[in-house]
């Protein structure tokens, strides 16, 4: 718990996991998600929205979820498989920063390091009214 009743939770356990988990605990009224995604933008940048619970054709859920119990874990992953099993709130509000390395290891790279005070602010912003 971080307080306000803001809770923090790592969700790399993959979306029918989570979509399970938050049927099971009482509706929140907003869920901020944070992650690093490539989308072609400049390294480092964030983005922030409200995510638009548009979903893809029947076809491309059941690919996502066969995706997910096999082990792939992605930030659209998650939206889609938790929208499309009825788990999310309806306030879902993103958080993410362009990776400027996807290569394995610890820790971030420096020019996302350098952006984490904008990134915690990004998050926190998305937690308020």
């Amino acid at each position: 718990m971080a307080g306000d009743g803001v809770e923090v939770e790592d969700l790399s356990y993959g979306p029918v996991a989570l979509a399970q988990n938050l049927q099971d605990r009482p509706p929140y009224d907003r869920l901020v998600l944070v992650g690093a995604v490539a989308r072609g933008r400049p390294p480092a940048e964030v983005t922030t929205y409200r995510w638009e619970r548009r979903l893809p054709p029947d076809e491309e859920i059941q690919e996502r979820i066969a995706e997910a119990v096999t082990g792939v874990i992605s930030l659209d992953n998650l939206l889609i498989v938790c929208e499309a099993l009825g788990s999310l709130p309806d306030d879902v509000r993103v958080v993410e920063v362009e990776p400027a390395d996807e290569d394995w290891g610890d820790g971030l790279s420096p020019e996302v390091q350098e952006r984490l005070p904008d990134i915690v602010e990004a998050v926190w912003s998305s937690t308020r009214p």
